[in-house]
């Protein structure tokens, strides 16, 4: 279902591709990429209105998938390594509009990707007690038809209302409720009215060791474990089939804006105590490597401020964790990708693909490493950790890998003329049009079983 071999012709006028080493710094440019579909300007978002939760809509017929365009020119790649659908997923933006998210479905599906993960913003869903938005229902019915093609979810349940955080907390950066029951009594709606059996794995919170994402509350894996088991036991009083996993950490360092080392912090959450005998639970991680190659390893050459830490290397990262949970007695658990992947600023253009302006990539002196990959190089690099991932020793014990991003480069804002772009943007598969970058064809080009 997943491998559709006509997807191959979704590119047209595409020159030889070649692959370079994985440590090569520079690629040559390569031949312009035409969108599988027609360019989307500006998809449509969904400002939140007040609606009343309904019941989940009973099952129907399944959509019919749109057709596969008709093969006109196939690209020519050297041989790509075998991977296993069933460990690859991407995340998407889902608040968009049905017609909109069944072509981003058609997009996952013809990179061969099995999941499928999104972020639910519990803030822009209830910005009152029990007064939930029309994204609440939105997401709801774009997830439930995502499921319906045969994907498997994965949400993320994020943000706070201001109602729910510490009066000192609201109308700041995003953070947790001053209740943990809260936040389970919101994941309890979700389920309740989403249902479960379309939802496969649920991640609590996401990178609570930084500033931006915890605030409010103290940053430790001690506190975090009090959100863990409300929500744990929230998720397990409906299924015990959803894989409940821990919030993915940013691989990060102490430092005076607030966030907290990363391996110090997950072994305080083991320290607490966690579920580690229940087969359906499972660590998130968040194993990025900057402009590291994944095979690199810390700390030949450190010169460029993005490579004298371990956390700055894909492996370096994966390694550590695995050894907590060894440390911990979790031999038999799983680190699940919740989100991974190399950023490029090559190419992408605002608003045109074509005949749009290039993007300005971030000025922010910590982020210069956003402008050292080329397009080729980034879909390399991710082809290859998709790889390293289902190789021993790391397939012994790592679950599926969530890529970051599917179309964060066409949200508004993201991509700007004449001022630099949101950093979210280099690490899209997709352009500002929704046209295609490489990755997508090293993706959708790389066999399956």
């Amino acid at each position: 279902m997943f491998r559709l071999l006509a997807a191959l012709g979704l590119l047209l006028g595409l020159g030889l591709l070649v692959l370079m080493p994985i440590s090569a710094q520079v690629v040559p440019t390569p031949t312009l990429f035409i969108p599988s579909f027609g360019p989307v300007v500006d998809p449509p978002t969904l400002t939140p209105q007040i609606v009343v939760v309904t019941a989940t809509p009973a099952i129907t017929a399944t959509p019919a998938i749109a057709a596969t365009p008709e093969a006109t020119a196939t690209p020519t790649l050297p041989p790509l390594p075998t991977l296993n659908a069933d460990l690859m997923g991407i995340q998407a933006y889902a608040n968009v509009e049905i017609h909109a998210w069944q072509l981003l479905v058609d997009r996952v599906q013809f990179m061969g990707l099995r999941w499928i993960k999104t972020q639910v913003n519990w803030r822009e869903m209830e910005p009152e007690p029990g007064q939930f938005t029309q994204v609440f229902s939105v997401i709801r019915d774009n997830l439930i038809y995502a499921g319906r093609r045969g994907f498997k979810i994965m949400i993320s349940v994020v943000n706070a209302p201001d109602w729910a955080r510490p009066p000192e907390a609201r109308g700041q950066m995003e953070g947790p409720p001053s209740d943990p029951n809260a936040y389970a009594a919101f994941i309890g709606t979700l389920l309740d009215n989403w249902g479960t059996s379309f939802i496969h794995a649920i991640e609590i919170w996401n990178e609570p060791n930084l500033i931006r994402e915890w605030t409010g509350m103290p940053k430790s894996g001690a506190i975090y474990k009090r959100y863990f088991d409300a929500a744990y036991q929230a998720i397990r009083q409906r299924s015990s089939e959803i894989v409940v996993l821990t919030a993915g950490l940013a691989p990060a360092g102490d430092t005076p804006d607030g966030s907290v080392n990363d391996r110090r912090w997950l072994r305080e959450l083991y320290s607490a105590g966690l579920p580690i005998n229940d087969p359906n639970f499972g660590i998130g991680i968040h194993p990025y490597g900057w402009a590291n190659a994944p095979d690199a390893r810390c700390c030949a050459n450190p010169s460029q401020g993005w490579d004298d830490q371990r956390f700055f290397f894909f492996l370096d990262n994966i390694e550590d964790y695995r050894n907590i949970m060894l440390e911990f007695g979790h031999a038999n658990g799983k680190l699940w990708a919740t989100e991974f992947g190399w950023a490029s600023f090559e190419n992408l253009r605002y608003r045109d693909h074509v005949a749009g302006p290039l993007a300005i990539p971030p000025t922010d002196p910590g982020l210069g490493w956003m402008k050292r990959l080329s397009e080729l190089q980034q879909a390399q690099y991710i082809i290859r950790a998709f790889e390293l991932a289902q190789s021993e020793p790391l397939a012994s014990f790592m679950g599926p890998m969530i890529l970051w991003n599917l179309n964060f480069a066409s949200l508004p804002g993201y991509v700007n003329e004449g001022v630099p772009s949101l950093p979210e943007a280099g690490f899209s598969v997709l352009n500002s049009d929704w046209a295609i970058r490489p990755i997508y064809v090293y993706l959708a080009q790389s066999p399956r079983r």
